[in-house]
């Protein structure tokens, strides 16, 4: 199938600056908060938001995990019709819970597909908004390269459990084949209270799983090592992503901070 190239190339580009939903604090004389350098300075981070609390109270968000969805912005009819024709595994069957069997979703066989020229164009989107995930929210200058992508599919009755991605820096989730009534991708903390409060609703600060409804032709990216699943899919219809990894390309870390790995001593 032959496939006119996109270019995607001004997505790797700076956008202009956007406010959080509250500012995030300025530095004022002698603060601390923030993010300590190595020269000792500290400077505000981005992702560091503020809500004021009354009575001169300030609630602070620290640490929080970056989550990045990304509409595509073409169409990709072509690229979903070469998607939908292409096999999986016939079944993939879990334990026998005592009520049944679980099913989960169907693998493409094929665990390189953003290899596939048929989808060049998705390749080359999810690449520019890895960059962008990578410089501007992790402010690195490391370049991620896909390893692995492959195709997953479910029908009804078919789920995902809870996992993370091994060997994997950066994981993403592209959405060809999903609407609102199709089962969401659930992410869980990885701090799990023993003894926890009473709450009367849920916010970030009290909650152990988040549910993302997904949009058709969205991608979303998360760090490798957050757990995420898949709930049954009640609907007739088929639910439809593309997962991969990433890792970055040449050695890793700083010499000067005994971070340094030499992978290319590693081969």
């Amino acid at each position: 199938m032959a496939v006119n190239a996109i270019d995607f190339s001004d997505l790797t580009k700076k956008p202009k600056p956007q406010g959080f939903q509250t500012p995030p604090p300025q530095p004022q004389q002698n603060t601390q908060l923030g993010v300590k350098k190595s020269d000792g300075t500290i400077e505000p981070a981005m992702g560091y938001p503020v809500s004021q609390m009354g009575q001169g109270d300030e609630l602070l968000q620290l640490f929080p995990i970056p989550v990045l969805i990304c509409p595509y912005p073409a169409d990709y009819s072509k690229e979903l019709e070469w998607i939908r024709n292409c096999e999986t595994r016939k079944e993939n069957r879990g334990e026998n819970t005592g009520q049944g069997y679980t099913h989960y979703n169907r693998q493409s066989e094929d665990t390189f597909v953003l290899d596939r020229p048929e989808l060049a164009n998705i390749r080359a989107f999810i690449e520019a908004k890895v960059h962008k995930f990578v410089t501007e929210i992790m402010a690195s200058t490391d370049k991620l390269v896909i390893t692995q992508s492959w195709l997953n599919k479910n029908k009804k009755g078919e789920s995902h459990h809870e996992h993370v991605h091994p060997n994997s820096m950066v994981s993403g989730v592209w959405y060809p084949q999903i609407h609102e009534s199709l089962p969401p991708i659930q992410f869980r903390s990885r701090h799990q209270r023993d003894v926890s409060l009473q709450s009367e609703k849920y916010n970030t600060f009290n909650s152990a799983t988040f549910m993302l409804p997904m949009k058709r032709g969205e991608l979303i990216l998360f760090p490798s090592n957050l757990t995420h699943s898949v709930p049954v899919n009640l609907s007739d219809e088929e639910r439809i992503s593309l997962s991969f990894n990433s890792w970055p390309k040449g050695n890793m870390g700083d010499i000067k901070s005994l971070t340094y790995l030499p992978l290319d001593r590693c081969v």
